[in-house]
């Protein structure tokens, strides 16, 4: 697969070509394909905060109410018509009544039009989410070509991957300081996106040559040199 340099698509963002597709990685931490209008997030891990408040740690509230605004903010931006989670969509089977699930049918319901589509992740169960979320559940690869959508990343004979799970960052460094942050990965399988969870941690990348990242710093996409080439 040829990755194309990247350049600078609008002030924040950065666009990356692959297989002859144009893909805007996006500092929100989605990707839009323009083509079919359709917006790519990945281990959106809804929930996440009230299960480990379930086990008695007093983490702050909001956590979902943000992650839904930034969605929203970025579906009315690309005036997407098509949104594919690539997996762990939620974090774990909510509770009843758990305050989240409201918020997002509410959500839902404010976004009717757009086609919303989930590829199961390995902490999703599907009959966990209410009906009321219209969420399309489709159970392994699902090719979308030229691109393959899956959860984690893999070899696919029928083109690109475009993938999560792996939360990737990348960890800089000046002198003594260290500041971790949300990358995009280009590699030869395809790309894998960071966690679009604000509540999420995240694993370093270790590139190989050829691969490029894309960090988030700020209200941009930044491409970062590997190393791997030296």
């Amino acid at each position: 697969m040829t990755l194309a340099r990247a350049e600078v698509a609008e002030p924040e963002h950065a666009a990356l070509d692959i297989a002859g597709e144009r893909l805007i990685l996006r500092a929100d931490r989605s990707v839009y394909w323009p083509r079919t209008a359709t917006l790519f997030v990945a281990d959106t891990h809804f929930g996440k905060a009230g299960v480990f408040r379930r086990h008695g740690m007093g983490l702050p509230q909001g956590t979902t109410d943000a992650d839904l605004a930034r969605l929203g903010t970025a579906i009315a931006a690309t005036e997407a018509s098509r949104v594919v989670v690539l997996g762990d969509f939620v974090h774990a089977p909510p509770a009843a009544d758990e305050p989240w699930l409201a918020r997002f049918a509410a959500w839902r319901a404010g976004h009717a039009g757009v086609d919303f589509r989930v590829l199961r992740g390995n902490h999703d169960r599907m009959d966990a989410v209410p009906a009321a979320f219209d969420v399309d559940w489709q159970s392994g690869a699902r090719l979308e070509a030229p691109f393959v959508c899956r959860h984690e990343p893999a070899h696919d004979p029928r083109g690109p991957v475009l993938a999560g799970h792996l939360h990737p960052v990348v960890v800089l460094r000046d002198g003594g300081e260290r500041l971790r942050l949300p990358a995009f990965w280009a590699h030869a399988e395809g790309l894998v996106l960071p966690a679009f969870s604000s509540f999420a941690g995240g694993a370093a990348v270790t590139p190989a040559a050829g691969d490029r990242l894309f960090v988030i710093g700020g209200d941009r996409v930044i491409e970062v040199a590997t190393g791997a080439d030296r």
